[in-house]
Order: structure tokens, then C-alpha cells, then sequence
């Protein structure tokens, strides 16, 4: 057995053996390192990646992980709804709109039946609440805010940025240490690259701070386009120079299904090429984060 191959095989054999509810951690590292999961352009497997992350994060490399959804659309918990256990007792959007020092995201956190993982819930409202949000004093450091508490309760927390610009996921930007930007081998989603990077920099020139780009993870590889891929290879280098990560997503079944199923792919295909992409994502993470 190869050593992707074990380290596969130990995700899914601790994603069986652990089906327990677990509480929030009652201390972390104390020094959370929070990863944000941005892509301007959807379709591109920001979800998909978001979650397989952190779960490969908290079975494998042993992280106590909290995955943030926020995007409205609800889709980190739908893609683990098998693993969720309760309800939280707040939502993201509710959390955010707590008056002054009041801001804490910990009520809007749920547990699942995988040791060291934690999410937040789906929440339907974040899209009317982004508009209330933009009436706020520093509107655009809320989430920094609201996640002061979690940070010391976690080593790892991921998260899953809404497909656009918008408030929302400049909130997750500056709140953010790293980002990992998703970017199939196309024109379109290189240019939305392009748009993120020029935010990132103008974040940095207004606030005097932004993330640290992680990469740019190519997803959804065919690898049967040699042609389009390379060219799109040359593109991000020409353009990124040293910032393309080492692993790539291959175009898999086994993620549509994993998602179709509410599990991980760690759980629904083990043995899958979806399953070795994302171990060896998480393993190349936590070596450029973590070690």
C-alpha cells in the first residue's frame, strides 16, 4: 500500500470509528490559523474543497477544525449533512448582527459525528444580512471580531467564502491569515483570479493588512485537455509566478457523489482519485501552515 494510500485509508477508518457528538474544544492552540477558501468565479469546487479540507485537517493531521460557511447557499452543511449533529443555536447572519462587543460566532456553531470538526450551519439569511451589515461601523472587520473567542478554541478554522466580492467575503478576507484561491483550467476562472488578486492588494493598501496567498488550486482537471491545460499552466505562471499549489483536483465522480450522499469523500470513496487529491491537499497545507 502506497503512503496516500494509507493515509487515505486512515481517514476513512477514523471517519467510522468516530460517530460520537463532540463538544466545542474548551481550548485550542490558542492560535488558531484561519484559512480562507475564496473564488470569485463559482462552479470552480470551493465547497467541495473547503470541506474536504478541513475534514482531512481535523481525522488525519489531528487539528481541532472549525469550517465556516459563508455562503448563503448552504452548501457546507448539505455537503456533511450525514456528519451534522443538532442544531446550532444561532446563524452566522445572527451572529454577526449582535450589537458592539457582543460579536461571538461560538453559538452559531454545530457539532458533527467526527472527532476535532466543527461547522456552522446553513444560513439562508446571510444575503439580506450583508446589506444590513453594510450600515455598520467597521463593517468590514465584524467577522474578525466575532471570531476573537473561536481562535483560541481551535488550531484550524476554514472558511468557505461566497463566490463573489462582495462584503461578506472581505469580512472573511481580513479576517483571514491565508487564503486558497480554487481556479478550474479556464479563461473565465483565470480572470476571476485576476479580480481577486487586485482586491487582495487593495485591501492590504486600505487596511494595511490582507492574507497571505496559500495558492491557487487547480480544480476539476481533466487531464485528457493537454492542450487547454497547459496553456492555463503557462498563464498562472507567467502571471503567479511560485504561487500555483503542487496538488491538483482531477475531475471525480466520487465528489458529486460524496456531496449527493452528505458525507466527505473521504467516507463515501476512499480508495478514490477525489479522496488521494484532497489528502494530498490538506498534507501540502499543513506543511506550508501548520508544521
Amino acid at each position: 500500500m502506497s503512503v496516500m494510500s494509507a493515509v487515505v485509508h486512515g481517514i476513512s477508518q477514523q471517519l467510522q470509528q468516530h460517530m460520537r457528538q463532540s463538544p466545542i474544544p474548551v481550548q485550542g492552540s490558542g492560535r488558531a490559523r484561519v484559512i480562507a477558501v475564496a473564488a470569485q468565479k463559482g462552479g470552480v469546487g470551493k465547497t467541495t474543497s473547503a470541506v474536504n479540507l478541513a475534514v482531512a485537517l481535523s481525522q488525519v493531521h489531528g487539528l481541532s477544525t472549525l469550517l465556516v460557511d459563508l455562503d448563503n447557499q448552504g452548501h457546507v452543511a448539505s455537503s456533511l449533512r450525514a456528519h451534522v449533529k443538532g442544531v446550532a443555536a444561532q446563524t452566522v447572519s445572527g451572529a454577526l448582527l449582535m450589537p458592539g462587543a457582543e460579536l461571538d460566532l461560538r453559538p452559531a456553531i454545530v457539532a458533527t459525528n467526527l472527532d476535532r470538526l466543527w461547522l456552522t450551519g446553513a444560513d439562508k439569511q446571510l444575503g439580506a444580512a450583508e446589506a444590513q451589515l453594510a450600515t455598520r461601523l467597521g463593517r468590514e472587520m465584524l467577522l474578525t471580531r466575532a471570531l476573537r473567542a473561536s481562535r483560541q478554541q481551535f488550531d484550524a478554522i476554514v472558511l468557505d467564502c461566497p463566490p463573489n466580492l462582495g462584503l461578506l467575503t472581505l469580512n472573511a478576507l481580513l479576517a483571514a491569515d491565508h487564503v486558497l484561491v480554487p481556479c478550474d483550467l479556464s479563461v473565465l476562472a483565470l480572470e476571476g483570479v485576476d479580480d481577486l488578486m487586485n482586491t487582495i492588494g487593495q485591501l492590504e493598501m486600505t487596511f494595511g493588512r490582507a492574507p497571505q496567498i496559500l495558492g491557487l488550486l487547480h480544480t476539476r482537471v481533466d487531464k485528457r485537455n493537454h492542450k487547454q491545460n497547459a496553456a492555463i499552466r503557462r498563464a498562472v505562471a507567467q502571471r503567479y509566478a511560485g504561487l500555483a499549489m503542487e496538488t491538483e483536483i482531477a475531475v471525480n465522480t466520487s465528489l458529486p457523489t460524496a456531496q449527493l450522499g452528505g458525507t466527505s469523500v473521504f467516507a463515501c470513496a476512499p480508495d478514490s482519485t477525489g479522496a488521494r487529491d484532497y489528502a494530498a491537499l490538506a498534507a501540502e497545507v499543513h506543511a506550508r501552515v501548520f508544521a
